[in-house]
């Protein structure tokens, strides 16, 4: 049990440290390499996607975001008979936010006099990194989790469209690179699946506490939290999974 505990430590760990691409294909190489060899009752890695609704405090003359999605991978290791640590890496985590009018900030008067109260979308990208502890219950369909959620800025830009075109900004130095808080998670397990080896469908909440933004967007405190829906497909032995369907 230890190895495969720090393994699920390694996944967390190193997706802090590398570049998006270096993340994408560390997943890869994790999924192909580990997957089967390393499943068993006791441990397994999934493949994670999905795509969620986000909401935003204090931030006026907003429209409802649009879906943001996510993608990632997650390590499953079983503490005792009904209870689950499991740390998940989304690398692929966009969010947004829909502007109905704001104003281009350059510092070129002819080209922020071009997009001075235009519709502007906020496009933000971030490593998530959420711990979970779950609780399955004893006909293995359902699981309940809770736990921290610790998200990494990778990158901001925002796209201004004016009468003569769009313009994208790089806004970086307007978003806090740390967001964090709980969340909830509601999973149910789906019948044959990934040659017959099921399909996890997730329900999850987050709210974060951190503040967004930094006062050169708002002064207020700007907290985001979001509503996902996403899928599981786990890498499991042909044996265990038997098991799960039987039960």
């Amino acid at each position: 049990m230890k190895k495969q505990f720090f393994l699920a430590l390694f996944l967390c760990s190193t997706t802090i440290l590398l570049p998006t691409r270096q993340v994408k294909g560390q997943a890869a190489i994790v999924a192909l390499l580990f997957g089967d060899q390393v499943a068993s009752e006791k441990f397994n890695i999934s493949m994670e996607a999905g795509g969620f609704f986000s909401h935003y405090s204090d931030i006026p003359d907003t429209k409802r975001s649009r879906m943001g999605i996510n993608f990632g991978i997650g390590a499953n290791l079983q503490l005792a008979e009904n209870w689950y640590f499991s740390p998940q890496i989304y690398f692929v985590s966009i969010r947004n936010v829909r502007f109905k009018t704001y104003s281009l900030a350059t510092g070129s008067p002819g080209l922020d006099a071009e997009f001075m109260n235009v519709p502007a979308t906020l496009y933000l990208g971030y490593n998530e990194i959420p711990i979970l502890f779950s609780y399955q219950t004893n006909n293995r369909k359902w699981r309940y989790s809770l736990g921290p959620q610790v998200s990494f800025l990778r990158n901001a830009s925002a796209t201004f469209r004016g009468e003569e075109g769009e313009f994208k900004q790089d806004f970086e130095s307007y978003v806090n690179k740390v967001d964090y808080g709980p969340v909830a998670d509601v999973c149910y397990l789906l019948g044959k699946a990934l040659k017959g080896r099921g399909i996890f469908v997730h329900a999850r909440y987050y709210y974060g506490l951190a503040d967004l933004f930094n006062d050169k967007l708002s002064a207020d405190v700007n907290r985001m939290g979001y509503f996902s829906l996403h899928l599981s497909l786990p890498f499991i032995t042909d044996e265990l999974a038997a098991k799960n369907l039987e039960n």
